[in-house]
């Protein structure tokens, strides 16, 4: 459901090649085999290192990606999802993947008060933001489609080895604010099982870091500075064995009368979320947390966000506000440069 702009440096400035489709390298030779494909409505880069059979690795990696795509994506009318949407709240048989994604969802719904809500698929399907149909909905619209945000509503069970959902009649489901953290969180833990050590995976700004960088350390992820043109950061993140999530406003959005439109949308008001905030960063291991929190966070705002962030204090997290500051929690001090000057620097919960 939302846009990122992570510009890799660094390590990734000899990554210049954008359609490498399965470009193996020679194993051992220090640089990576390569593949890049459209999916999950953006293209997907993944770069192995140093593993033998790499082609046939990110072909099954490739395969991988699709299968759950086929399953969660709300445009996709035999997806699990838009079954479930168009069941008019009857009880529908999902995968097992499918009802994990879900459970996992509900959770992170609950951890964020709701600010994070999966149950926003009527809302998201009335804006379009992303297509060539967006628009603005009527008053009359968005308040309809408010009746029917409530994700403690959404029902699952499991009968011996088969899981079932249920969806309130008018309610539908959009997981594209966590479903791609979470294929990311799956593909990691393939990739490990098959003996990749080193890797990064950029699922459409979605970083994931498996081990150490090739040079040895840290991966280095620079953050985008939303008003700036690609590729000028106003930070780096440092770290290893952990996904980095950006959000922002910047990239998904239409204009209508003079009016920007962003794809983060408010559960409460049904509108693009009127933030203060043109960025928020989460760096986890969890991917489809990271990926959740970013929206919530940015949904939450400049005033909710921090203090948030400063009841839960193992969220390492950049919120970077309109007004150019930087607002750093304490868990990420370590881990996060602040490289452009012209911005301000304090952390989350210290004293000034």
């Amino acid at each position: 459901m939302k846009r990122r702009a992570l510009w890799i440096f660094a390590i990734a400035a000899a990554f210049v090649c954008l359609a490498a489709l399965f470009a193996a390298r020679p194993f051992g030779g220090g640089e990576p085999a390569v593949s890049e494909n459209f999916r999950l409505g953006t293209y997907v880069r993944l770069s192995l290192y140093d593993f033998r059979g790499a082609d046939d690795e990110l072909k099954a990696a490739d395969d991988y990606i699709r299968s759950l795509e086929n399953l969660f994506s709300v445009n996709i009318p035999a997806s699990d999802v838009a079954r479930l949407n168009a069941s008019r709240g009857a009880w529908t048989e999902i995968s097992a993947e499918t009802a994990a994604l879900i459970e996992k969802s509900l959770a992170l719904a609950r951890f964020t008060d709701g600010a994070f809500d999966p149950a926003m698929g009527w809302l998201t399907s009335l804006w379009k933001i992303g297509t060539q149909e967006a628009r603005v909905p009527s008053d009359a619209e968005i308040a309809e489609a408010l009746k029917h945000i409530d994700f403690t509503k959404i029902e699952l069970r499991r009968e011996g080895g088969e899981f079932f959902a249920r969806l309130p009649l008018g309610m539908a489901l959009d997981l594209g604010a966590v479903a791609k953290g979470h294929i990311a969180d799956l593909l990691k833990a393939r990739l490990a099982s098959d003996g990749v050590r080193r890797a990064m995976l950029d699922l459409g700004g979605n970083l994931d870091f498996i081990g150490d960088s090739p040079r040895g350390g840290p991966w280095r992820a620079g953050l985008q500075r939303p008003d700036r043109p690609r590729g000028e950061y106003f930070g780096i993140v440092e770290a290893s064995d952990v996904s980095v999530v950006t959000s922002g406003p910047y990239e998904r959005y239409f204009e209508k009368d003079g009016v920007r439109y962003h794809h983060i949308l408010d559960p409460a008001t049904g509108r693009p979320a009127r933030s203060g905030l043109s960025s928020v960063t989460v760096i986890d291991a969890d991917s489809a947390r990271a990926d959740a929190l970013c929206t919530a966070l940015f949904v939450m705002g400049a005033e909710r966000a921090p203090e948030f962030l400063a009841r839960r204090g193992d969220i390492k997290a950049v919120l970077l506000t309109e007004d150019g500051r930087a607002l750093v929690t304490p868990s990420a001090k370590n881990i996060f440069r602040l490289t452009d000057e012209a911005l301000s620097l304090s952390f989350i919960g210290e004293r000034r």
